[in-house]
């Protein structure tokens, strides 16, 4: 008796000091994604001879932050959105493009949902902006979608783009109105009005529609393009001025919400800046050709800027090479929120948390990013840090050195030196190496989280309901039962004392769980 008394009192003591330590050093998080931009037009970004966007406050943000110089995304913006989400490549979510495959399925366990429950609830969380995950249209109809896979405050827009910046649906946890309101303005305010409702931590995904077309010329008081015509014709003739325009609109969007931020919470604030994928094919710059923009697997369609400053980010002005994928930013993220957590990797995602404190090796020797058409037709591509393999649905394979080509002009096959076949053999393994592990729906029958949990137990379910569960004690003596009738479950802990429990559902392996109070 003295022994189990011992035990939950040092278990308890455990969890308190975490929390403690937690609300000590936990940050605010603010991540702030754009929407098709590449490098090229991004300040400090190579290629140098490319016209670039006045972007002040992101400039400002590289001067107190580190720029990282070689972040991949998914071609297009919805899978890279599912891969930070769920720390899970496209291939697992079924999130592979952004037409057909573009829905997050309801049993993914999303990064909001994460933070929220291995923090206790210490995060008040958001998705503000452009959502393009499922839900509000097709065959998915409901407003709600975002707020049931777990964001805590949805505002924004369910599609991947709207026809006029001027006026379009706006969604507010599963209430829709039109607004007339210019969106990358509303965006801002809606962010600054959330963030200011808060009382606790908070972390505020601000994922912007622009750059996105349509191209416009924005506010003029966004801007330092003054002498542009408005008229579509112009637009047509020469769209590039308009894009940047657009461009250097967000930055002066995101510096107003930056600048909002109490000084208090600031200090206490990190801030991820981020491209979704690359430039639009229409206006992609030299030494890109049109067909490595936006959608491709080269280098203008996956390459995308990231800088990050703030809180516990000591390096400032710096740049960092280390290889970083989007999925990278689940763990990082969590990491950033969940302070004491014991792992850096999760599914497919490694932490790049630690090279913000100090120079460092990155967790990844090569990457991996996608795309398909349909299931059963994806193309793909890896590279490490001076190769790189694109392996196109039904086309022959390409290999290119970075380094001495990286704007991938040359395609180094068939004539292969040693060296590079050795890299060549690494890279078109990588998609094999991956497929086999975590297939997460096939070998799991459920989740549950958090753990350990006080009044509720989440259950997430990735075989046909309804299913029966039960409940043991550590003695093996059932003291709950009950039906899983949904993707989602929340089962009821408050009559069960603190302890271990173990977790049955038919089919799967039994989970272990510990009730706190």
């Amino acid at each position: 008796m003295y022994k189990t008394s011992m035990t939950k009192l040092i278990c308890f003591l455990i969890l308190l000091g975490v929390v403690e330590l937690q609300a000590q050093q936990q940050p605010n998080i603010l991540l702030v994604i754009l929407d098709d931009i590449g490098v090229a037009e991004i300040p400090r970004y190579n290629p140098l001879s490319a016209t670039k966007a006045k972007m002040p406050n992101l400039e400002a943000l590289m001067d107190r932050g580190l720029t990282f110089d070689n972040v991949w995304s998914n071609p297009v913006c919805a899978p890279s959105r599912a891969n930070i989400l769920t720390g899970k490549h496209g291939f697992r979510t079924e999130v592979l493009n952004a037409q057909s495959l573009a829905t997050l399925g309801m049993d993914e366990l999303t990064l909001h949902e994460h933070i929220r429950t291995n923090t206790f609830n210490a995060y008040a969380t958001s998705l503000i902006g452009k959502w393009h995950l499922g839900g509000g249209g097709g065959q998915n109809t409901n407003l709600a979608y975002p707020n049931e896979l777990g964001i805590g405050h949805f505002a924004g827009i369910m599609s991947g783009g709207v026809g006029d910046y001027n006026r379009y649906e706006l969604v507010e946890n599963g209430v829709a109105e039109t607004t007339t309101d210019y969106i990358t303005t509303k965006f801002s305010d809606l962010a600054i009005e959330w963030i200011r409702e808060q009382d606790q931590l908070w972390f505020c995904w601000l994922a912007y529609n622009a750059p996105h077309t349509p191209l416009h010329l924005p506010p003029l008081d966004l801007h330092s393009y003054d002498n542009l015509d408005p008229s579509q014709d112009a637009i047509d003739t020469d769209p590039q001025p308009y894009y940047l325009a657009m461009i250097e609109s967000v930055d002066t969007e995101m510096g107003r919400v930056i600048a909002s931020i109490p000084d208090d919470e600031i200090d206490n604030t990190v801030i991820v800046v981020v491209g979704d994928n690359g430039t639009a094919r229409g206006v992609v710059q030299q030494p890109y050709s049109r067909n490595q923009g936006k959608g491709s697997l080269y280098q203008g369609g996956v390459h995308v800027p990231m800088v990050v400053a703030g809180a516990g980010v000591e390096r400032q002005n710096e740049n960092e090479a280390a290889l970083v994928q989007f999925s990278d930013l689940f763990s990082t993220i969590f990491n950033l929120a969940v302070i004491g957590s014991l792992s850096s990797t999760y599914k497919d995602s490694k932490s790049f948390n630690h090279l913000l404190g100090g120079e460092g090796e990155g967790q990844r020797d090569c990457m991996y990013t996608e795309s398909a058409t349909s299931l059963d037709s994806i193309s793909w591509a890896s590279r490490d840090v001076t190769y790189k393999y694109i392996s196109k649905s039904g086309e022959a394979p390409e290999f290119y050195n970075l380094i001495e080509d990286p704007y991938e002009k040359e395609d180094l096959l068939p004539n292969l030196t040693a060296e590079e076949q050795v890299a060549y053999d690494k890279l078109n393994q990588v998609k094999e190496d991956l497929s086999p592990t975590m297939e997460i729906k096939q070998q799991e029958a459920f989740s549950i989280f958090p753990n350990p949990a006080s009044g509720v137990l989440n259950v997430v379910v990735y075989k046909d309901v309804p299913l029966e569960y039960q409940i043991l004690n550590a003695a093996g003596a059932l003291v709950k039962s009950g039906v899983l009738s949904g993707i989602r479950t929340a089962v009821n802990l408050e009559d069960l004392v603190a302890g271990s429990y173990i977790f049955i559902v038919e089919g799967g392996s039994p989970e272990s769980f510990v009730k706190v109070d």
